[in-house]
């Protein structure tokens, strides 16, 4: 049998318990489901340069999920493999139904469109600095894309790479982050192409190649929301970078969250009276 709350929050990153928080606060019965646990995209960075005092990102992470479950929200570790009309959500674990679902799944891992790009994976090509920069320490590494992540990335790999070559990928990054490393170069330009016959060796940018024994994919990340059926339907919320042209930053991600959280909230409890 499906267990029935008021809100289910899917993703537990930093707007998505946030959302649990809001929600559970206003009295809704809040379930947050996460494949990974929470923390998201947190966890990968060892200080969060946006938000006051600069905190590491698992502390930040445990802080607003120590709030969440306090509130009364509840944590399940499962992947969503379905989110029907009416709220029906199945997960590889067991099923829930809700009144309200808020999305906060974030965007997923990046691509650059390139011929031949899906060889590298595991072979020079990452989506996480914190995770597999340590396998690059005093080598040349590039961080394709220009958003605040992006940003974050070479900041990470700023401390154990001997170069780190930021490639905009056509934007313009705010590097307030990067004052100050002076082995971070910002490039203006789009990879073009990757290139290497025992894992990743160089990079082309514009046609100018680059020594690079790593390439880290801040760009083209989308929302995964191939489980959805019906995207846009009566008490359904989105929160966090899985929004259309959403302000990609920690402390955003966190009002957005709390806002979607409260409206999901309000809807469910209405739809329960009424």
């Amino acid at each position: 049998m499906a267990r029935e709350w008021d809100v289910v929050v899917v993703g537990a990153g930093v707007a998505g318990l946030a959302a649990a928080k809001a929600a559970a606060e206003a009295g809704a019965s809040t379930c947050v489901v996460d494949r990974m646990g929470p923390g998201g995209l947190l966890m990968n960075f060892s200080d969060l340069h946006d938000v006051p005092g600069n905190p590491g990102g698992m502390d930040y992470a445990s802080a607003l999920l120590d709030e969440a479950m306090a509130a009364g929200a509840e944590l399940a570790i499962a992947e969503v493999t379905a989110l029907e009309p009416g709220f029906a959500i199945a997960t590889d674990d067991e099923a829930h139904t809700a009144r309200a679902v808020v999305l906060a799944v974030g965007l997923g891992n990046g691509r650059l469109g390139l011929p031949g790009e899906d060889g590298f994976e595991g072979q020079g090509l990452s989506h996480c600095a914190t995770c597999d920069g340590p396998l690059y320490a005093g080598a040349s590494v590039v961080v394709a894309g220009h958003d605040r992540w992006a940003v974050q990335e070479a900041a990470e790999l700023a401390a154990t790479a001997a170069q780190v070559t930021l490639v905009t990928q056509g934007g313009t990054p705010n590097t307030a982050a990067l004052a100050g490393l002076a082995n971070v170069a910002v490039r203006p330009g789009h990879v073009t192409a990757l290139a290497g016959a025992n894992g990743l060796e160089t990079v082309e940018v514009d046609g100018t190649a680059l020594p690079a024994r790593a390439i880290f994919v801040q760009w083209g990340r989308v929302a995964p929301l191939g489980f959805v059926a019906a995207p846009t339907t009566p008490g359904l919320f989105l929160a966090g970078d899985c929004r259309d042209a959403a302000e990609q930053g920690v402390l955003a991600a966190v009002a957005s969250g709390a806002a979607a959280g409260a409206a999901a909230a309000k809807f469910a409890l209405g739809k329960a009276a009424g």
